[in-house]
């Protein structure tokens, strides 16, 4: 189970192994079907059009399973003392648990296979992959903060195509800014803001590259676009 762990500097290794014994019991996120935001483009138009419909039932579940899934963030982070709710003091508490933590959620962040496995769904989020299902919550969490704080957004599935299927985001997007070219995925900044603080962890520049601001100031800046 620790053997991703070996890649990682040893600093970073122990505390990825204190973050999965957090993370035993942790729901595992299941959508109804495996697959990611993007079709493959090879397709025939029919295999596109199931592929997009199993798209859309991925959303619905979704949108029905949030407030479960904000609950069992909810219960994760009370363990590390965090209170959270999405108002201004739960967000400070949250974006301040960042830094110095969810670099360790899931060893090897960063890798290739490791973003096709969250965005595409390619696995079962279980074992050393279990972490994944705290960065999606907290994807969930940060829409969920701008939602309370922008009443023009809205969630949207956004679905899209490449060459043979992979994808740097995922389908869950928010929309409804002001500027049409804006429009935001939680899950992947999430994804990516984690990434950035496990090269803090290996380069042992804490809080360098995610500040205990950076998801306070982000929420605030969607909040009025």
């Amino acid at each position: 189970m620790f053997g991703w762990l070996r890649r990682e500097p040893r600093h970073l290794a122990d505390h990825c192994r204190r973050m999965l014994e957090a993370l035993a019991d942790y729901p595992v996120y299941e959508p109804l079907h495996r697959q990611g935001p993007n079709c493959p483009r090879h397709f025939p138009d029919q295999e596109m059009q199931e592929f997009a419909a199993r798209g859309r039932d991925n959303f619905a579940y979704f949108m029905e399973h949030r407030a479960e899934r904000l609950n069992a963030l909810k219960g994760f982070l009370a363990g590390f003392g965090v209170s959270i709710d999405l108002q201004e003091p739960g967000l400070a508490t949250v974006s301040t648990w960042l830094p110095g933590h969810c670099g360790a959620l899931v060893p090897n962040l960063g890798r290739d296979e490791t973003m096709q496995i969250f965005f595409r769904y390619l696995k079962p989020w279980e074992d050393n992959l279990r972490g994944l299902n705290v960065i999606f919550d907290l994807g969930i969490f940060f829409g969920e903060c701008v939602l309370a704080r922008n009443p023009r957004v809205h969630w949207i599935n956004w679905p899209g195509a490449s060459d043979n299927g992979e994808a740097a985001a995922s389908a869950l997007h928010l929309t409804g800014f002001k500027s049409r070219r804006d429009g935001l995925d939680p899950m992947g900044r999430m994804l990516y803001l984690c990434e950035d603080d496990a090269k803090d962890f290996r380069d042992k520049t804490q809080g360098e590259r995610v500040s205990a601001e950076r998801l306070l100031a982000t929420v605030r800046d969607y909040s009025t676009r």
